[in-house]
């Protein structure tokens, strides 16, 4: 099954800084190959309800594995032996309206920067992500895609999803906000007043007024990524359209917009948007 990868122009670099392992608003939960890795650590393991049975035990600090800022099974026994979930971090999949598996980075990842990541990490994620759900993974899949063959584009429209999908790769392609607005006239002509078309204004006049600019290819690359997640594609189209925008608005009073990108990232995986 081929992977779709959703971010381009963006990777991580480790920078030891623990907050993987800080379990902030999210808890590492292991499958039966991570119990069986972790028998010398029965004591940092406790049961749970949900998908996966049990979890690894927290404290004040983040993981009780945590040993300053450094892991302990990954000391003690070496990288291989550590749980799953923690050695896909910063990945994550999601599922595409077709079925298609997803591979997302999550931008609260504190080492998230500017560049291309590595093809041999990227099929390392993939691999782990399968192992992780190894006997439900079909099931996710699923579960995921969409039985219609139709969205909704605005009310009394209909649109096929692949439809959908290539007018969301032509608006958020765009290189500036001026062409973002060009090409949402062209693609909803009549129904631009479905587009909150005065924020165009107000994330170009952000960028000059915080002195931002250089950040504007960051933030429509950014939302070209949100989009491909599909984050909001159960909205009709002209709404995920105005929702983008707004994190738009939001990200451009940002000096470091990748400190913004990772506070969206918290709201959409671990609060609500």
């Amino acid at each position: 099954m081929d992977w779709e990868i959703t971010f381009k122009g963006i990777t991580y670099e480790c920078i030891n800084c623990s907050y993987c392992c800080s379990c902030e608003s999210w808890r590492i939960y292991l499958n039966y190959f991570d119990r069986l890795k972790l028998k010398d650590y029965e004591y940092a393991i406790e049961s749970c309800e949900g998908e996966f049975k049990h979890r690894l035990k927290i404290n004040e600090r983040g993981c009780i594995l945590l040993d300053k800022n450094l892991c302990k099974v990954h000391l003690e026994k070496g990288y291989e032996f550590k749980p799953l979930m923690c050695m896909i971090f910063p990945f994550s999949c999601m599922v595409k309206w077709d079925g298609t598996p997803l591979l997302i980075i999550k931008h609260y990842c504190k080492g998230i920067k500017k560049g291309d990541v590595d093809k041999k990490v990227v099929n390392e994620a993939i691999e782990l992500i399968k192992e992780l759900y190894f006997d439900r993974f079909e099931k996710i899949i699923e579960n995921g895609l969409e039985y219609s063959s139709k969205t909704e584009m605005f009310e009394g429209c209909k649109i096929y999803w692949e439809e959908r999908e290539e007018f969301g790769k032509y608006i958020f392609s765009s290189k500036s906000f001026d062409e973002m607005f060009e090409r949402c006239k062209e693609v909803f002509c009549d129904k631009i007043n479905l587009i909150n078309i005065g924020k165009f204004d107000e994330i170009k006049n952000n960028l000059l007024t915080y002195g931002n600019k250089e950040n504007e290819e960051e933030i429509l690359r950014y939302l070209l990524e949100l989009n491909r997640r599909e984050h909001f594609r159960k909205l009709p189209f002209y709404k995920e359209v105005n929702k983008l925008l707004d994190i738009g608005g939001y990200l451009s009073r940002f000096r470091n917009v990748f400190e913004g990108e990772g506070e969206i990232d918290k709201r959409l995986f671990l609060k609500h948007l």
